[in-house]
């Protein structure tokens, strides 16, 4: 059997999340799983799918009409304007697996990938499960969970392959400034480094301007732009979850052939009527998406002052993106992350994620506003009901 995979650790936050599951009424602070529903312009674009009998097999790398819709797409919103190749966009069963397939495409065993560090837990066991190993450059709470570039340069070793850029970032909610960026680009030009931007939040943004790490290289050498890999999804922007939809965008063709293989001998390609729902999400009404924001901004405000106001927790800056909340513990208690995350289960039936779980040393704990309104305001009161713990 598979070596490799008895080093594999399932997900902590699944393990939560089953605990959860068999509680009466939970808080579900835990989940990064929008509350809303996706839009009906959507859903009955499937529907029409499914009375067409676009039912059988699609190419692998996508349906023609989705790989314009996001070439489309990508100028409109991401401001890539140097790609309209569709050869240049393949179509992925959700983002985790476009993750996984650029990772598998791109790493040699011991090769080295910069990873901030917290990080959404899955991508490091994504990068191990490729061969390669993930190192570690901390986010600066200081500096609203943003990289000090000069401290992200001396990471670099003689092994380094790639930097993963994740903004709007999970588990902190941190957003890279344009300036942080065009520092990436600047040290991985240098280097000869690629960059693989997991872009899942690339829609959910508050106070500052969201931009696409692509976007910003149309002015470097084809050689730049040619080592960076952009992986989106419509799981959060569109609340499709459960959908299984996402693409990458390279202009790499090495890289895309590879991907193909990948993409061809796992899946084959993703569901045919799904694809055309992508279509309809993407070049239909965005009211939806606009609205969620809006929805996920009040309740950050909310979780925010009342995270704040427990003598446990703290969280210096309230996110700039994502859905995420990621706290500090402070010394009122003297467990360890993993201890209070249970407390608070087995007390409130409320939901979150340790730090550790995200690779974290420090004490910190993430919750997320994804969940309902209605949840955000009762875990908000039974926190405040926490007292101090020796």
């Amino acid at each position: 059997m598979n070596q490799l995979l008895e080093q594999i650790e399932f997900s902590g936050i699944v393990a939560v999340r089953d605990r959860l599951l068999k509680l009466e009424h939970p808080l579900r602070l835990e989940s990064g799983e929008p509350s809303f529903d996706t839009a009906p312009h959507i859903k009955e674009a499937m529907t029409r799918a499914l009375q067409d009998n676009a039912t059988h097999y699609a190419p692998s790398t996508g349906i023609a009409p989705l790989k314009q819709a996001i070439l489309r797409k990508i100028d409109r919103r991401n401001n890539i304007t140097y790609i309209n190749n569709p050869d240049n966009v393949l179509v992925m069963n959700g983002g985790m697996h476009g993750l996984y397939c650029v990772f598998q495409s791109l790493l040699e065993h011991g090769d080295e990938v910069i990873v901030p560090r917290p990080n959404w837990t899955a991508t490091a066991w994504i990068i191990r499960l490729s061969g390669g190993e993930p190192t570690f450059c901390e986010l600066r709470p200081e500096l609203s969970y943003r990289w000090d570039p000069d401290e992200l340069e001396r990471t670099i070793t003689e092994k380094t392959r790639a930097i993963l850029i994740n903004s709007p970032h999970n588990p902190t909610g941190g957003l890279m400034l344009r300036e942080d960026l065009e520092r990436v680009l600047d040290i991985a030009e240098k280097h000869g480094l690629w960059i693989v931007a997991d872009e899942a939040y690339e829609d959910i943004y508050y106070d500052s301007e969201q931009v696409c790490i692509a976007s910003i290289a149309a002015e470097r050498p084809q050689s730049v732009r040619d080592r960076i890999v952009s992986c989106f999804t419509f799981s959060k922007s569109y609340a499709m979850t459960g959908w299984r939809l996402g693409y990458t965008v390279s202009t790499n063709p090495d890289l895309n052939d590879r991907i193909k293989k990948l993409v061809l001998y796992t899946i084959n390609g993703v569901s045919t009527p799904t694809q055309y729902a992508g279509i309809a999400a993407l070049d239909g009404p965005q009211d939806a998406v606009s609205a969620m924001c809006l929805e996920y901004q009040k309740r950050r405000d909310l979780l925010f002052a009342g995270v704040n106001q427990t003598p446990f927790l703290r969280c210096q800056v309230p996110p700039s993106g994502a859905f995420y909340l990621y706290a500090e513990i402070t010394d009122e208690w003297q467990g360890s992350a993993w201890e209070l995350t249970n407390y608070l289960i087995d007390r409130f039936a409320l939901g979150s994620v340790p730090g550790e779980v995200f690779y974290d040393q420090r004490r910190a704990i993430r919750f997320s506003y994804a969940c309902s309104t209605e949840m955000i305001s009762a875990a908000i009161e039974r926190l405040s009901g926490v007292g101090t713990r020796v």
